[in-house]
C-alpha cells in the first residue's frame, strides 16, 4: 500500500486527496450529508457551489481549510469539510460518466478495484451510507454510463432501507442537480479543472479527541469554511514550534467562547471574525486605506504578524471583563456575535473598541473605571449628530479613529483626565462633556452624581445631551446636586412613560402660554406644523428654549405636576396666537399626532387627525363651531364630517334618513349653511317653506346661505332646526 500523508499548513489539490491508496473518511462524529436538500432558508447549496465552480473554471480556487487527523495510516478522518468533499466526489463521479472514464482513478484506486471496491470517500456515519457509496461508485459512476440519476432507485443494489438514510437521499438529490448543471459543458475539461486547480489548506487535529472538540465548536451547517477557519493554521504556524501547541489550545478557547455566545448564528465564526476585526481597527493606521475599507464594508485581511499573546490578552479582556455575564459591563450578544458577515456597524464599534483599548492599556482599571468609559462612549451614541455620522458607511467618519486616539492619549485611567487632552474633536468633547467632567472631577459625591447623569442621559428625550438640566442646576456656588435631582424629578413626571398619553396635552397647552420660540413649529423631517409629537421634537424645543423651560419647571410642584399647568392655562391672556388651543382641549385631542396645517389667510388652520392630511382632517373654525354646538340640539343627531369642506352636520334623528343641515367655515371668518333632504326624499312644499322663510336659495342640489358672521350663523341654525323639528 502507498499513502499520501497530509501535513498541517500545506495546500493540497483534489488529485492529492483522492490518490494512491488513501481513504478520506467521514467519521461517525459527523452529521449527515445535507447539501443536496434545501436548507432552512430554502436554498440549495449544491447548486450554488457547482455554479460558482463553473463561473470560475479558468481560475485556481482555494476552497478553504480541512480539519482532520490520520488514523490509521493513510486514512484521513475529516472533522470539518465533509459537505464540500462529498459534493466534489459526487461531481467527479457524474463527470466520469460523461467523460469516458477520464476520472475513474479519482474515484477508486486500482488496488480497491481488484479487492472490495471501496472508493476514496468512505462514510462511517452508518453502514448503509458506506455500502451505498461503494455500490454507487462501481455500478453507477463506472459501469452504469447510460444510467440517469432517476434510475438509481430501480437498481438491484439499491435497498429499501436506503430510503431512510438522510445522507443517501441528499446525495441522490445532489446528483440530480449536478446532472442538470453539466448537461451542456465539456465534462472532461471541467473535470480536469476540478482535480488540478481546486485546493484545500489542511490542518492536522492529531487525534480523535481534539477532532471531536473542534467539531463541537465549529459545528458547521454545510456552508463553506470561513475566513477565520482559514486563518487558524496560518496564525498558529507563524508561531515558534514550542509555542504552537499552546496557541492551538488558546484558539480553541476563543472558538468555545464565541460558540457559547453565538446568539442567533449557527456557528462561532461571525463572533470570532468580529473580534479579529476589532483588533485590526486598533492596530491599523486610522488614515490608512485598510482602516477606511473596514469602515465601509467590514472587509479586512488579518495581519498574522500580530503577536499571538497580544491577541490572547485582548480575548481575555473581551471574555473575562467586557462581555462577562457577571460583570454586565458591555454584555450584549448582538455586539459580540453580529448576524451580518460584514460585522457590526460603526455605532457598535464606537461603543466597544475604545473600551477594549482602554482595558488593554490600563490593566489596573477597576470595574467602576471601565464602567465610566463604557457609559461615556455609550452615551455618545445616543446623540443624533454623532450617530448620523457613524451610520454613514459610504462616507467613513473620523469619529471612530478619534475615539481610539482619546484612549491612547488619556493621561491616566480616570475618564475625567480627558480634560487634559488637547486638540480633541468638539463633536466628541463638547462644552457639555467638559462641564460634566469638571463637575464629576471635583464633586465629593461623584458616584451619586454620575449615576444621576447616566440615568437621565438615557431618557429618550434627552438622548445623551442634558445640558439644560445641568445649567438649571448651576448656582453662584457651582453645581447644585439637589437642584439637579428636583429638576429631573419634575421632568420625569411631566414626560412619564411614553409620549402618547392624554396628560401631555395639558403640558402643550400650558407651554403655549409661555411664549416659547417657534411653538408650534415645523420640526425637522415634517411638512406640517406640530405641537411636538416625538422625542426629537421635544429635544429640539427644549434646547431652543432653555430659560423658558427652566421657568416652566420652576413653577411646577413635584407633588402636583398639573396644578400649576392648569393655572397657566386659566391665566392665559386673550387674543394670543393659538389661543383656541389653550382654551379648548378638544382641539389637540382631535390632532392625534399633534399636527396642523396652514391653508392660507382665507381658510386658516387645518387640524390633522392622523399622521398626515391625506386622512381625516378638519378646518379649525368649523371644528370649533362643532364643539360649541354639539350639546345644543339634544333631540337631533349632530356630528362632524372631517374632509375637504369639513362641516358640522345636524340630522333629524340618529336614523339620518330625512333632512340634514350642514354648517361650516367658508373662509375669511365667514360661515355657510346648507339644508337638504337625505336619501332622495322628495322636497314637498311644507319643507320648501322653511328655507324660503330664512332667505336660503336653491343651488340645484340644496338650499344655502353664505357669507355670514359666526354669531348670526349660529342663530340662524338654531331657528331652522327648531322649525324642522316642529
Amino acid at each position: 500500500m502507498e499513502y499520501n500523508s497530509l501535513k498541517t499548513g500545506e495546500t493540497y489539490k483534489i488529485q492529492d486527496l483522492f490518490s494512491k491508496d488513501n481513504k478520506i473518511i467521514i467519521p461517525d462524529l459527523q452529521r449527515d450529508y445535507c447539501w443536496g436538500t434545501k436548507n432552512k432558508d430554502g436554498e440549495n447549496l449544491v447548486s450554488a457551489f457547482i455554479s460558482n465552480l463553473l463561473k470560475n473554471k479558468d481560475k485556481d480556487l482555494n476552497l478553504g481549510l480541512l480539519y482532520g487527523y490520520e488514523a490509521p495510516l493513510g486514512h484521513i478522518q475529516l472533522c470539518d469539510g465533509q459537505q464540500r468533499i462529498t459534493t466534489l466526489f459526487l461531481l467527479l463521479g457524474m463527470l466520469n460518466k460523461r467523460a469516458d472514464d477520464a476520472f475513474r482513478r479519482y474515484l477508486i484506486s486500482e488496488t480497491e478495484e481488484k479487492d472490495d471496491w471501496e472508493p476514496y470517500l468512505q462514510y462511517a456515519i452508518r453502514e448503509s451510507s458506506l455500502y451505498f457509496l461503494s455500490d454507487l461508485t462501481r455500478y453507477f459512476f463506472i459501469e452504469g454510463k447510460k444510467m440517469c440519476v432517476s434510475d438509481i432507485k430501480q437498481q438491484s443494489w439499491y435497498f429499501k432501507d436506503y430510503d431512510l438514510d438522510p445522507s443517501i437521499q441528499s446525495m441522490i438529490a445532489a446528483m440530480e442537480i449536478i446532472e442538470g448543471q453539466i448537461k451542456c459543458i465539456n465534462c472532461e475539461d471541467f473535470g480536469n479543472h476540478i482535480v488540478e486547480n481546486l485546493s484545500f489548506l489542511y490542518y492536522d487535529m492529531e487525534n480523535r479527541t481534539k477532532g471531536e472538540e473542534t467539531f463541537v465548536v465549529i459545528n458547521t451547517t454545510g456552508e463553506p469554511l470561513s475566513a477565520t477557519e482559514n486563518l487558524k493554521p496560518l496564525l498558529i504556524n507563524k508561531q515558534s514550534k514550542n509555542e504552537q501547541d499552546q496557541c492551538a489550545k488558546n484558539w480553541e478557547e476563543w472558538e468555545q467562547f464565541f460558540w457559547k455566545n453565538r446568539g442567533k448564528n449557527d456557528t462561532a465564526d461571525n463572533g470570532l471574525k468580529e473580534f479579529f476585526r476589532w483588533i485590526m481597527l486598533l492596530k491599523l493606521d486610522p488614515v490608512s486605506s485598510e482602516f477606511t475599507q473596514i469602515q465601509k464594508d467590514g472587509n479586512f485581511k488579518f495581519d498574522i504578524s500580530i503577536n499571538f499573546d497580544e491577541i490572547n490578552r485582548y480575548f481575555h479582556i473581551v471574555s473575562d471583563k467586557l462581555f462577562s455575564k457577571d460583570k454586565q459591563l458591555l454584555y450584549n450578544i448582538e455586539l459580540l456575535s453580529p448576524q451580518n458577515q460584514d460585522g457590526n456597524n460603526q455605532v457598535d464599534w464606537f461603543k466597544v473598541i475604545p473600551v477594549l483599548q482602554y482595558v488593554y492599556r490600563f490593566q489596573n482599571a477597576s470595574d467602576l473605571d471601565i464602567q465610566r468609559i463604557v457609559k461615556f462612549y455609550g452615551n455618545q451614541t445616543l446623540i443624533n449628530k454623532i450617530t448620523n455620522q457613524l451610520y454613514n458607511r459610504n462616507e467613513p467618519t473620523s469619529l471612530l479613529s478619534e475615539s481610539i486616539r482619546i484612549i491612547n492619549d488619556l493621561p491616566d485611567k480616570d475618564i475625567c483626565s480627558i480634560l487634559q487632552i488637547e486638540n480633541v474633536s468638539k463633536t466628541l468633547i463638547s462644552d457639555e462633556v467638559k462641564l460634566k467632567l469638571q463637575i464629576l472631577s471635583n464633586h465629593p459625591h461623584r458616584n451619586d452624581v454620575e449615576n444621576a447623569f447616566w440615568e437621565v442621559e438615557e431618557n429618550k428625550i434627552w438622548r445623551g445631551e442634558i445640558m439644560p438640566l445641568v445649567q438649571w442646576s448651576m448656582s453662584s456656588n457651582g453645581f447644585d446636586f439637589e437642584s439637579f435631582k428636583k429638576y429631573s424629578e419634575k421632568f420625569n413626571k411631566v414626560f412619564h412613560d411614553t409620549l402618547e398619553y392624554k396628560e401631555l396635552d395639558i403640558t402643550r397647552r400650558a407651554l403655549l402660554t409661555q411664549e416659547l420660540k417657534d411653538y408650534p413649529r415645523i420640526f425637522k423631517g415634517y411638512t406640517n406644523w406640530s405641537f411636538a409629537w416625538d422625542y426629537e421634537d421635544w429635544h429640539s424645543l427644549i434646547f431652543d428654549n432653555v430659560e423658558k423651560f427652566k421657568n416652566f419647571f420652576d413653577a411646577l410642584d413635584a407633588n402636583n405636576i398639573y396644578e400649576a399647568q392648569e393655572k397657566m392655562i386659566n391665566l392665559n391672556p386673550k387674543n394670543k396666537d393659538f389661543d383656541e388651543f389653550v382654551k379648548t382641549p378638544d382641539l389637540l385631542e382631535y390632532c392625534e399626532q399633534k399636527k396642523i396645517q396652514w391653508r392660507g389667510e382665507e381658510l386658516g388652520w387645518t387640524l390633522i387627525k392622523g399622521d398626515n392630511a391625506r386622512g381625516e382632517y378638519a378646518n379649525l373654525k368649523s371644528y370649533g363651531l362643532y364643539l360649541e354646538l354639539k350639546n345644543c340640539f339634544p333631540g337631533n343627531y349632530i356630528w362632524f364630517y372631517g374632509k375637504e369642506g369639513s362641516c358640522v352636520a345636524i340630522d333629524e334623528t340618529t336614523s339620518r334618513n330625512t333632512w340634514v343641515v350642514d354648517v361650516m367655515h367658508s373662509g375669511n371668518n365667514k360661515y355657510a349653511l346648507e339644508l337638504h333632504r337625505r336619501n332622495g326624499v322628495p322636497i314637498e312644499n311644507t319643507f320648501k317653506e322653511i328655507p324660503q322663510k330664512y332667505g336660503l336659495t336653491w343651488n340645484g342640489k340644496r338650499y344655502e346661505k353664505k357669507d355670514m358672521e359666526r354669531t348670526k350663523t349660529i342663530e340662524l341654525l338654531k331657528s331652522i332646526v327648531d322649525d324642522l323639528n316642529s
